[in-house]
């Protein structure tokens, strides 16, 4: 009993502090994470679907969508989940997107979430799913239908 009473305290001092634990309150989440400059703070689902399977191809103002995905790891399975796709399926769908001219190139395909951040930092319109747990200070993080990673009812997990 002690024990988790310091516990407690200790959460509670952190949490005062400003200090995130992701990996507890999000465990499972996967965020949608847009470059700091972006002014959009809340998406959809259905908006977050059309972002990622290249139908809406800018943000609001103007500047150009620019999808960051990983090559692997629990994002890749929560964006084959949100788009209703195999792995198969989603080579095939941006291949066929490539050719038919309705998108320039696929996603950029990035090994970690250290990339994915650099990358964020960098194109003005980039969004990417991270998992959670691995946010870092300095990112943007969007409201997906109202809620945050580790909020009740977030709808992104992995």
């Amino acid at each position: 009993m002690k024990m988790k009473l310091s516990i407690v305290v200790l959460l509670t001092l952190l949490a005062g502090l400003g200090l995130a634990l992701p990996a507890l309150a999000a465990s499972g989440d996967v965020a949608v994470v847009v470059n700091p400059a972006n002014n959009t703070s809340s998406l959809s689902m259905g908006e977050l679907r059309k972002i990622f399977s290249g139908e809406k191809r800018s943000w609001a103002g103007g500047t150009s969508v620019k999808l960051l995905v990983r090559s692997g790891g629990h994002e890749r399975s929560a964006l084959l989940n949100l788009l209703g796709m195999s792995e198969t399926d989603y080579k095939q769908y941006w291949t066929s997107q490539v050719y038919k001219g309705e998108a320039q190139s696929e996603p950029v395909a990035l090994p970690s979430n250290g990339m994915q951040k650099e990358a964020l930092s960098v194109f003005p319109g980039a969004v990417a799913l991270i998992d959670a747990a691995e946010l870092k200070p300095g990112m943007k993080v969007l409201k997906i239908d109202g809620h945050l990673p580790g909020e009740s009812n977030y709808p992104l997990h992995y």
